[in-house]
């Protein structure tokens, strides 16, 4: 004998909730079968409420990890162009004292060989 095809997927989706959210019923409270349709109903409400008030705070905390992430990325380029500045600095500074120092050398070498 064929089962309808509603009642198919009622019984179906009652024993997937049976399964994942037994715990969402009231504690000693049994479906009786004449509210079956709107306990199931309170249940299933009950259970995508929760999924998604999971998946609200999962957005949330991935909406933080994204703003830190931008934040950090930002603070990095900051370091790196100073670091930059930094080291252009360094390397002209260098340069000054290089040159100045072979000139001292150039001098001296010039003073020694005239004398």
């Amino acid at each position: 004998m064929a089962r309808d095809p509603g009642s198919e997927v009622q019984h179906k989706l009652r024993e997937i909730l049976d399964r994942a959210g037994a715990e969402l019923l009231p504690r000693g409270s049994e479906p009786t079968q004449s509210d079956g349709p709107s306990q199931f109903n309170s249940t299933i409400q009950r259970a995508s409420g929760a999924t998604v008030a999971e998946i609200d705070g999962l957005i949330g905390e991935l909406q933080s990890l994204r703003d830190f992430l931008l934040n950090e990325g930002q603070r990095l380029q900051r370091e790196l162009t100073e670091y930059t500045r930094l080291n252009q600095g360094t390397r002209e500074s260098t340069r000054i004292v290089a040159g100045t120092l072979m000139k001292m050398k150039t001098s001296r070498d010039g003073d020694a060989r005239t004398q």
